[in-house]
C-alpha cells in the first residue's frame, strides 16, 4: 500500500494510484456495522417516492444507488465528489434505469441553485474537508425549506487499540488521529448544524468494534502508521515489532480490540 487512507481521501486524484481508496470504500460498505448505520441513515432521511436527494462525497456511488431505489423513477439522486476518478468508477457502476446523476464539485462551493433538494446526505466526508462549516452552510443553502440534512462522521479522538504497551499505543493512535484534516469533526457536528440554522437537530453516537487485526489493519492502516512512527523517531523499531506482534497474537487468541466512536446528526431546514 503506497497511499495513506487518513490523508489521501482529501485528494484522491492527486495520488499515484486510487486503487487502495476504492478497495477501502468497497470493504467498509461490506461490513455489518457500516451496513447498519447506512440503512438507518436512509430511514432518518425519510426517503420516499419523488424526492430529490443530494449525496456529498459519493465515492463509488453505492449509497446514491440505494437511495435512488427508494425515491423511485419520479425522484432523483445527485452524487457529488471532488474526485474525477471516483466519479468515473461510480458512473461505470450505475445500474440500468437508475435515476442517479453525478457531478464533480467541492462541497464548499456547490453548483446548484438555492433550495434545489429535499434531502442531503454526507457520510465520512467532512473529516477530510478544510472549512467543514462552509460545506454545511452550502448544503443548507441548497436544501428546500423543511428539507433534511444527514451527516455521519468519526471522532478520531476516541480511536483505541488494545495493547499492553500503552506508551507506543498512544503514539500510534495519536499519529493516525492527527493525520485527518478534522479529526474531531464527529463531536462538533451537532453544534455546526445548530449554528447553520437547522432545527430539530438530533444526534446519536455509535461505536465500531473490530476484533481481527488483519481487518483493522485494512481499515485503519495500522502497519503503515507504525512504520511512520518509526520513521519519525517516535518509536524504536524493536518496540514497533513487539507492538505489532502482540496485536497479531491477541487477534489469534480473541483478545484484540480496536474501536472508534462516530456520530449521526440530522437537522431540518426551517
Amino acid at each position: 500500500m503506497n497511499e495513506y487512507l487518513a490523508t489521501g481521501f482529501a485528494n484522491v486524484d492527486g495520488c499515484d494510484d486510487s486503487t487502495e481508496f476504492k478497495h477501502c470504500l468497497a470493504l467498509l460498505d461490506s461490513l455489518p456495522y457500516f451496513h447498519e448505520y447506512k440503512q438507518r441513515s436512509y430511514g432518518l432521511l425519510t426517503l420516499s417516492t419523488g424526492l430529490s436527494v443530494l449525496e456529498i462525497g459519493c465515492g463509488l456511488g453505492d449509497d446514491a444507488f440505494r437511495m435512488a431505489a427508494k425515491v423511485g423513477p419520479n425522484g432523483v439522486v445527485v452524487g457529488v465528489d471532488t474526485s474525477a476518478r471516483m466519479l468515473e468508477e461510480a458512473v461505470g457502476r450505475t445500474p440500468a434505469n437508475a435515476h442517479v446523476k453525478f457531478a464533480q464539485a467541492d462541497a464548499r462551493n456547490l453548483p446548484f441553485k438555492d433550495e434545489s433538494f429535499a434531502r442531503c446526505r454526507i457520510d465520512r466526508t467532512l473529516q477530510h474537508i478544510e472549512g467543514p462549516q462552509q460545506a454545511i452552510g452550502e448544503m443548507v443553502r441548497v436544501l428546500k425549506p423543511g428539507g433534511l440534512l444527514f451527516a455521519y462522521d468519526n471522532d478520531w479522538g476516541t480511536f483505541s487499540v488494545s495493547s499492553r504497551d500503552e506508551e507506543s499505543t498512544k503514539i500510534i493512535e495519536t499519529l493516525w488521529e492527527e493525520s485527518f484534516t478534522n479529526s474531531w469533526i464527529g463531536r462538533y457536528l451537532k453544534r455546526y448544524f445548530l449554528e447553520a440554522g437547522l432545527q430539530n437537530v438530533t444526534m446519536e453516537p455509535s461505536v465500531s468494534v473490530l476484533t481481527d487485526f488483519e481487518l483493522a489493519d485494512r481499515v485503519y492502516n495500522l502497519r503503515q502508521t507504525v512504520k511512520r512512527a518509526v520513521e519519525a523517531g517516535y518509536i524504536f523499531p524493536a518496540a514497533a515489532d513487539d507492538w505489532l506482534s502482540e496485536l497479531q497474537t491477541m487477534s489469534h487468541s480473541g483478545g484484540f480490540l480496536c474501536t472508534l466512536t462516530a456520530y449521526t446528526v440530522v437537522g431540518m431546514k426551517p
